[in-house]
């Protein structure tokens, strides 16, 4: 079952980095969410809209090297931002027509404690390691923050790069948050529009934001107006 959903969605999991005067900085992850060229990710990713770009790479199931000597990075614009919820649209400069999945996106009100769950994100892309992990693990709780956000935490030690990619309810197979980090209960607690951004500590549960809040930003795109 894991196998299936990571060929799923593997080719619509992109690096996201910023060029910094010919410098590329790696940030995290984003997932393209509709065929013309838009994608999510985590908000406090993106504060700072200039030099972003994305990088697709292989997505098939033979070895690839750590590394790329090359990439064919894609410039991007922040489309719309919400920085209490911590999700942000983006939107691929270039025109493109990208295949997407028939109905992958889903709500985290349909997740229950227990349920299967994948992280897909490249975990270790600060490490300039170009290759996104596939992470399984189960719902271990639905909470809200001191600002209402809702959250779904699960048991997986996700990494810094996993940020920004998606959170996947494996049994029908549809995206249900964009991934945050670990789950650190003093960040949570702080809420606000800026969560305090403290080191990863060793905790074996982290957390997603609701997928919801993603598409009411496609929504207010005009992206999901004929639903």
């Amino acid at each position: 079952m894991l196998q299936n959903m990571s060929q799923k969605f593997r080719g619509g999991c992109l690096m996201l980095v910023r060029d910094n005067d010919g410098t590329v900085d790696f940030l995290g992850t984003a997932f393209v969410v509709h065929s013309e060229g838009y994608l999510l990710t985590a908000a406090h990713l993106v504060s700072e809209a200039d030099g972003l770009r994305v990088v697709p790479t292989p997505s098939g199931g033979e070895f690839q090297p750590i590394s790329f000597d090359r990439v064919a990075a894609m410039a991007v614009s922040v489309a719309r931002r919400d920085s209490a919820h911590d999700v942000a649209l983006l939107k691929i400069d270039e025109g493109l027509d990208i295949s997407v999945p028939d109905d992958f996106l889903g709500s985290g009100e349909n997740v229950l404690p227990g349920a299967s769950v994948m992280s897909l994100g490249y975990s270790f892309g600060h490490n300039q390691i170009h290759t996104a992990l596939t992470v399984g693990g189960f719902a271990a709780a639905k909470i809200r923050s001191s600002n209402e956000t809702q959250l779904i935490l699960f048991d997986n030690m996700v990494q810094n790069g996993d940020v920004g990619g998606p959170l996947i309810h494996v049994t029908d197979g549809h995206v249900v948050g964009v991934i945050n980090g670990r789950f650190e209960p003093a960040d949570v607690v702080h809420g606000g529009d800026n969560w305090e951004r403290r080191p990863a500590p060793n905790i074996n549960t982290s957390f997603a934001v609701d997928i919801d809040y993603g598409t009411a930003l496609m929504r207010s795109e005009g992206l999901l107006e004929h639903e």
